[in-house]
């Protein structure tokens, strides 16, 4: 009898001990769970209290505004460069004396060219009593049609070529 009590007793104490064990551990589970429920609720709660969800929906929103104005950008700087290559960006003037010791060199050649080599040449023939204006289209670098380039012209239209 003795030793069944003693055995029922070591028994008993050996699953309370168990017991403490589990509950000890089930204390710190619960107090470590506990905590990572708090960090997780500040990491869902931004600066101003609204959840991760609503400043990702934010921070989406603003990439997609962000997106829009891009490709607004995009699209006016299309646009600006178009302007740019079509715009006058060779200018060269060339001033010479269109009739010998009488004009003053006051005569004048303007070759005016776009980035593509498009555009005109203005002339001026002043002299002593009279003064005359030409206007010469010029496509690729070069006279178009029948006109034909005086050497002051041709001159205008090389210097503007090589800016």
């Amino acid at each position: 009898m003795g030793g069944a009590f003693t055995s029922d007793f070591l028994l008993y104490a050996a699953g309370g001990f168990l017991l403490l064990i589990m509950f000890g551990l089930i204390i710190n589970l619960y107090m470590e769970l506990s905590t990572i429920k708090n960090r997780y609720n500040r990491m869902m709660e931004g600066s101003e209290g609204e959840s991760i969800e609503q400043m990702l929906a934010a921070h989406t929103r603003l990439f997609n505004d962000v997106a829009d104005e891009q490709q607004k950008m995009e699209r006016k700087i299309s646009m600006m460069e178009e302007l740019i290559r079509s715009s006058i960006t060779r200018v060269a003037v060339v001033h010479f004396d269109a009739f010998e010791k009488t004009g003053q060199g006051l005569s004048w050649c303007v070759a005016m060219l776009d980035r593509n080599n498009n555009g005109l040449i203005l002339s001026s023939i002043c002299g002593q009593e009279s003064e005359r204006s030409y206007v010469k289209p010029i496509e690729d670098g070069r006279v178009a049609s029948n006109y034909k380039l005086s050497r002051e012209e041709e001159q205008a239209l090389a210097q503007a070529l090589r800016q």
